[in-house]
């Protein structure tokens, strides 16, 4: 898994680097010659899609997001894990229902087959890519699911 995340991170920067030097072509383009490259606005999209639910992963990683503490700083200590695990089955459990109906919206749309404006991508392609990024979400939550419980399982042997 860690070198599967190396290349997440280092594709997510290079598109990250990618966007910010397209919108700067992009300007120059603009304003210097009165022109656009209409393609450019519509891919740096789909990308800031793309690197808001693979970025969300990688924040699943690292522990980064929002949490309300309140209650684990009443508790304390095996509860923590405890209450880590069943955060992380709750996050699983929301992962799950959107992966479950975002399946349902993508196989529906790919009956229908519309295309994007400029670049002529299938837009079920578009969906899949976000499903994809809450798969990845899912997985990293499944870890943390797993090693908590661990924690809990082996607590819980040394007490026997």
């Amino acid at each position: 898994m860690g070198k599967l995340a190396r290349v997440e991170e280092y594709v997510l920067s290079l598109m990250l680097f990618q966007m910010g030097l397209s919108g700067f072509l992009q300007v120059v383009v603009r304003y210097g010659f009165s022109s656009a490259i209409t393609w450019l606005d519509e891919l740096v999209h789909y990308e800031v899609v793309m690197l808001t639910f693979f970025g969300a992963s990688l924040g699943v990683k690292y522990g980064v997001h929002i949490a309300v503490d309140v209650t684990k700083m009443r508790v304390r200590g095996g509860g923590h894990d405890l209450l880590d695990a069943a955060s992380s089955l709750i996050w699983l459990l929301y992962v799950a229902i959107v992966l479950y109906f975002g399946m349902r919206l993508i196989s529906m749309m790919t009956g229908l087959v519309q295309y994007t404006p400029t670049l002529r991508i299938p837009k079920h392609y578009l969906y899949l890519l976000v499903w994809l990024g809450y798969g990845a979400i899912g997985l990293r939550v499944a870890g943390q699911l797993f090693r908590n419980l661990s924690k809990i399982f082996d607590r819980r042997q040394r007490r026997l």
